[in-house]
């Protein structure tokens, strides 16, 4: 039974592609379906949209949220009369500051959004650290201005598997309201990736969205978020709870809602009940992509008391069967980004060339989410790939 006072309704929408009619005809079915946006936010709310923006890519990437999805929620709330504000805080790595923002806003075609929608694009690099004694991992959050200052918060995420947490979608994206500097220190404090995904929970239960969308029209499979590849789902999801979304998004690219941190973080809370998500709209069936990609760091998928076996020791000696990050030498162009993401400072940049300390390297894939000229390779060392064969 989904707890009382959470609403474990998740719509689905078919969306072929991402001409602006079709998609704004699916935005627009999905949020219906699960009660409209008048729901959400009141008449003239200044309101937060928070896209997935990462660090900034051309749209076709799909590494963030697409621009006509953003414009499609953007437009309906705008028929609210709701002051809506663009803002993210781009990937670890990444100095949170103006020039930053508008590359990325430029890149993403947030830009264009703003401009076609009358949106506006934050470009306030201010936060302010704000309690939350409830927390059960975290009792306050450094969190940018905008999100502060907006009487409500639509998410925007993107469908995408993800080296670390095995998926981002609807709990993951909200980890763009810490400013990106400040996002390594809990890649530190959380080194394993459901102590990560409970923080998350604390973030999302914190900042409490209003609305949560994911364009699941293409998404990204393999070594996301962001050196994974294009891979069609079809579909807008709509919900209010961020938990609940994931289930079903974990659902449509092969996974267990289990597996995901997040969802397994707030199951355990009593936040939520996976069977007891309910779908409306289109058959979620239909677009279920059974052999999406998965992660090469990925463990999950069969059961059994052999794989357990395996499991257990697998996460006794975690870091003998986790990929290890090296540098390709001929692709690294020495920005280092990945020297300031590093939350165990496992990275350094001399002469032009980043190299990994692998004594010290905690195995997050910070540096491989933020490398945009693919220049971090993983392997596994000999043991690593006998388990990994083991595990199937």
């Amino acid at each position: 039974m989904q707890p009382s006072g959470r609403d474990a309704t998740v719509a689905v929408a078919r969306c072929d592609g991402y001409a602006p009619d079709e998609v704004d005809a699916a935005v627009r079915r999905a949020v219906d379906l699960v009660g409209g946006m008048e729901r959400f936010v009141a008449p003239g709310a200044k309101v937060l949209l928070k896209p997935n923006l990462l660090q900034g890519q051309a749209p076709e990437r799909c590494v963030t949220t697409h621009p006509a999805v953003v414009a499609a929620v953007a437009r309906l709330l705008a028929e609210r009369g709701c002051r809506v504000v663009i803002a993210d805080s781009p990937g670890a790595g990444i100095v949170y500051n103006e020039p930053n923002l508008r590359r990325a806003y430029s890149r993403s075609g947030f830009a264009a959004v703003a401009e076609e929608t009358d949106a506006v694009l934050n470009y306030d690099t201010g936060f302010r650290v704000i309690p939350f004694p409830e927390g059960e991992m975290v009792k306050q959050f450094p969190i940018i201005a905008p999100a502060l200052e907006a009487d409500a918060i639509v998410v925007v995420s993107k469908a995408k598997t993800h080296m670390w947490t095995r998926m981002t979608g609807a709990a993951k994206n909200l980890f763009g309201l810490v400013p990106g500097l400040e996002k390594p220190v809990f890649h530190f404090r959380f080194r394993d990736e459901y102590a990560f995904g409970s923080m998350l929970v604390d973030l999302n239960e914190c900042m409490k969205p209003r609305l949560q969308i994911v364009d699941a029209v293409i998404g990204m499979e393999g070594d996301g978020p962001q050196a994974g590849s294009p891979r069609t789902i079809g579909v807008i999801l709509a919900g209010s709870d961020y938990a609940a979304v994931d289930t079903v998004l974990a659902r449509l690219i092969g996974m267990d809602p289990l597996e995901i941190g997040t969802t397994r973080s707030a199951a355990a809370r009593g936040l939520v009940d996976p069977s007891a998500v309910r779908t409306v709209g289109d058959d979620p069936g239909e677009f279920a992509v059974p052999d999406f990609r998965k992660p090469s760091t990925y463990a999950g998928g069969r059961v059994g008391t052999w794989r357990r076996v395996v499991l257990a020791v697998v996460q006794r000696f975690g870091r003998t069967y986790a990929p290890r990050p090296g540098v390709i030498a001929p692709a690294c162009i020495g920005c280092g980004k990945c020297e300031r993401i590093c939350p165990v400072h496992a990275i350094t940049v001399t002469e032009g060339r980043a190299t990994v300390d692998l004594s010290r390297c905690i195995r997050c894939y910070c540096c491989h989410e933020i490398c945009t000229e693919h220049a971090i390779a993983l392997s596994r060392g000999f043991t690593g790939r006998l388990l990994a064969r083991l595990l199937g």
